[in-house]
This record gives C-alpha cells, structure tokens and sequence, in this order.
C-alpha cells in the first residue's frame, strides 16, 4: 500500500534518571531529507540517527527534534587551576603596591576570577561508555517514534490510493467515450472532404469517389488514436498496480501520469472531433489533479 509523505510521530522513554522525548515531522520532499535538531553532546551520535531513520523512510523531509527531563541533581567535580591562582597572587599585589594600598590580599578577591575553577572532565573511555548506554535507550524512542509516523503514513496513504483510484476511473469513463467516438472519424472526414471538393469545383461537376476514398481512407489513418489508447490504457494498469504496492512509488506514478499527458495531447490533436477533444480535456483535469495528489506520495 502507498504511503503519504506527510505525517508525526512521538516517542517517550523514561528511566531512573531522566526521560527522552523524540518527535518526527516529515513532508513532501523529491528526496529524502534528514533534519535533526540535536544537542551538542549528542552530536557524535548523529550518523546513527540518520542511519535508522534511513532505515524506515526513503523519501520526504524528516525533521527531529530530542529533548529530555533530568531526575537527578547534577553533580560536577571542580578542580583548582593552581598555574592561575599564582599568576592571580602575583597580578593583585602588584596591584596592591602600585596603588600604595595597606589591604592586604582576601579570598573575595580571587573569586572574581572564574577560571580559578576548572569542571573535571571525564575520560574518553567514561564518555564513549555512557554514550553506549545513552543510545541504547534513545534508540528506544526513535524506533516508538519512527512507528507512529509510519503509521500514519500509511493511513494518510490509504486515503490517497482512495483519491488516485476515482481519478483512474474517471478517466477510464472518458477514454470509453473515445472509444464510441472514434470509429465515427472516417465517415465524419468524408464528409469534410467532400463539402470541401463541392466549395472548390462548380456545381455539377464530376467527383472521382475512388480518389475520394483514397484521401478519406488516407486521412482516416492518420487520425486514428487506438494506438495511443491502447498505450494510455496499459500506463493507467501500470499506475493501478502501483497504488498496492509496497515500498516507494510516488516517482513511477509521476512518469506513468507524464507518459499520460502525452498520449492525452496526441488523440486530441489527431481526432479533429469535438466530442473526443472534450473527453480529452476531462482527461488532463484528471491527470493534472493526480499529478497534484502524487506531490505527497513516498
């Protein structure tokens, strides 16, 4: 079954220690396009975002946005960066001297200077470890997430497939109609011929039926369309086909429709009939609304 392109999905997984909220927005989009929003302490786990969503979607504009809710007080180990407290000690009494002050050096005066207090950093081999385990729990929601927009998907593109089938069957309703009209064309150019041989000879004149029918004939075949629909009736089995199929189709079905218009135009400019050239303008109004409705299949 075809899948829209438009669609939201949420995931939520909660541990002990916090809770992580992932949402997907995707849109219509002639690739796939991934956009995640993500904080910069997960920016190394990117490739693996996009690898998974790749995974379940091949075609749209996926927008993700992470947050998450701690539970627990943080805690940071701070350091003394003693390199800076004695270049401090040095700077102030110079101070000191210079402005001939008798106050000597106090606590207070040190605390002006932030890098005094340095936050301990953790390993490489502590941060590649909870990295891991970050994951494995993220890897959670995305997949929870990744699941609703499917579902959503599909349900967004089952109504489409509903839409694209009344299309399909109106068109079919109009090519019937060419079908009633067309064998009429020979005898509707005959009679066009010989109105036009009356006008250009004087009455009474002799008309010469075999070379009358030689043109009529001759005429009759270049305006024939059954072979244009014959083609714009195996492009329409080929689309039906494609509306319960699995996987990505949305860019067969815009060939197929371009393959349409094509043979659309031909019968009209071929028939000279003004009941077919009707039924081919209700044709392209066809084609050009699933052309329009294709815009947001996968």
């Amino acid at each position: 079954m075809i899948k829209s392109m438009t669609a939201y999905g949420r995931g939520e997984v909660e541990t002990a220690a916090q809770k992580w909220v992932v949402e997907l927005k995707s849109v219509n989009h002639r690739f796939l396009e991934l956009a995640l929003n993500l904080p910069r302490r997960f920016w190394a786990l990117e490739d693996r975002f996009r690898k998974l969503i790749k995974s379940r979607v091949a075609r749209g504009r996926v927008d993700m946005q992470l947050s998450w809710e701690s539970f627990e007080e943080k805690s940071v180990t701070l350091r003394l960066d003693m390199g800076v407290v004695a270049g401090v000690r040095e700077v102030l009494e110079r101070l000191r001297l210079a402005g001939n002050t008798p106050e000597s050096l106090k606590l207070e005066h040190f605390l002006h200077f932030s890098d005094l207090l340095v936050a301990k950093e953790k390993a490489n081999q502590d941060l590649d470890l909870e990295l891991e385990a970050t994951w494995e729990t993220l890897s959670q929601a995305v997949n929870q997430a990744l699941d609703l927009l499917d579902e959503m998907r599909s349900t967004e593109g089952a109504a489409l497939a509903a839409d694209l089938a009344g299309s399909l069957s109106d068109i079919r309703r109009e090519m019937s109609r060419i079908v009633v009209l067309a064998p009429r064309l020979p005898e509707l150019w005959r009679e066009r011929v010989a109105a036009r041989l009356a006008e250009l000879f004087p009455e009474g004149s002799p008309v010469d039926e075999t070379r009358l029918a030689q043109e009529v004939a001759l005429m009759a075949e270049r305006r024939d369309v059954a072979e244009e629909l014959a083609r714009l009736e195996s492009h329409l089995s080929q689309f039906q086909q494609t509306l319960e199929s699995q996987g990505p189709v949305g860019r067969k079905q815009e060939f197929l429709l371009q393959e349409m218009l094509r043979e659309a135009n031909t019968i009209g400019s071929k028939s000279g009939d003004l009941g077919i050239s009707q039924a081919v303008l209700e044709i392209k109004g066809s084609l050009e609304r699933l052309r329009e409705q294709v815009q947001n299949i996968e």
